[in-house]
Formats: structure tokens, sequence, C-alpha cells
């Protein structure tokens, strides 16, 4: 009775609405409830394996959702036109996280987020990949693409500011104390001037710190 009322509700969000998959993967827990600060900006059901949320206000909240036990948040931001922008914040727990650092560029004048580096320590450590390796294209699912976007051309593609606005090159930095999975299917490297493929599907958890390498 309970599902079949919360389903009735969502059917009657006609325009606007976020969609989520409620799982691991994006959240680090199957979500059984969440809870909404400012019911004036936006509201939300769990509904089986997805989460819906729906603006009602131009503003910004924050929302917990729970399994019973751990948390996880998202802080979600509405637009003047409507337009939802989630941004994950999953739980960790014991979850290994690979650290992102920002190398210097252009004379040192600017910094880029390093994911190549960092995956390729962390390709290098769980011995999948050659000391000395250099990643040359990644094909990847990103779990968080507000924060990394899905890749094109075997590239990693920078997300978005938390708040959805777009992201430039000079702004990298904006990335910092984020976190993102992504779910890799193929890793072309090169190792010794031979070009090597990894085909193996590995799903990793990146925190990108504010730290500079």
């Amino acid at each position: 009775m309970l599902k079949s009322l919360l389903q009735e509700r969502v059917a009657r969000f006609h325009t606007n609405v976020k969609e989520l998959a409620n799982g691991e993967d994006v959240f680090g827990i199957q979500a059984t409830s969440l809870t909404v600060s400012d019911r004036n900006v936006a509201v939300g059901y769990v509904v089986d394996k997805k989460i819906f949320l729906k603006g009602v206000h131009p503003g910004e909240t924050m929302i917990k959702l729970t399994d019973g036990d751990k948390e996880a948040f998202i802080k979600l931001t509405v637009h003047n036109t409507g337009a939802i922008v989630a941004e994950i914040t999953p739980y960790i727990g014991n979850k290994n996280v690979v650290p992102v650092y920002f190398k210097k560029i252009l004379g040192e004048t600017a910094v880029a987020v390093d994911l190549k580096g960092a995956l390729a320590n962390y390709l290098i450590s769980e011995g999948k990949i050659d000391a000395d390796s250099l990643i040359e294209e990644v094909h990847y699912e990103s779990m968080h693409p507000n924060v990394i976007d899905h890749s094109i051309d075997g590239r990693f593609i920078l997300g978005y500011h938390i708040n959805g606005l777009p992201l430039t090159n000079k702004q990298e930095y904006a990335l910092a104390n984020r976190i993102v999975t992504l779910k890799f299917s193929k890793i072309n490297y090169r190792y010794n001037g031979s070009k090597k493929t990894l085909n193996e599907k590995i799903a990793i958890t990146f925190k990108i710190t504010d730290g500079v390498l």
C-alpha cells in the first residue's frame, strides 16, 4: 500500500525530476530512507532501486540518505530554470580510496588534476600494469558525472562546479575535496615504448585532494 502511494506521488512529478540509481556504486549504501533539510527547495522519495528528487523552489539544500546504519549525502541545487544538480558524497567506510593530486602546468602558473598519474600509481601498486607505465587512453562510466564526466574518445572529462555550472580548464581546482567512482572497461597504456591494453572491468573510487605535487 505504502509503495503504491509513493509510486503515485512520483508519477505526479511532471518536469525537472532528478532520478538517481539507489545503489552502492553511487552512494556507497543501498538507501532505505532520505531526509531533505529544506523541503521548500526540494522533495524526494526512495522507491525500490531509484531515488527521485523534485525541485520546488530555486535554492540549495542538503539531503541525508541512510540504510538505517550508514549515511550518504547529496547537496542539491535547484536553478531558476528548475534544473536540478546533485552533488553526491557517498559513504566510504573501509573502501580503498585512491588519492588524486594536482600538478603544476603552464610554467607553474596553473594546476591540473592528475587523474592519469593517480590511476597509473594505483594499477602499478595492484600489479595490474608494469612500473613506469604511462596511461594513454581510458574508457569508463562515471558514477558521479558532476565531478568527473563519462570518458570521451579515451579521455578523462572534467565535471562541473558543485552547483552544476560549467568548469573550465583554468578552474580545475574547484574539483578539490570531491569524490568520484569510475567504472573502467578498458585502459590503454605504454610500457618501454610498447602499447598495451588492460581489458578488465575495474571500479575505482578517487578522492581529489587539495594537494599540489
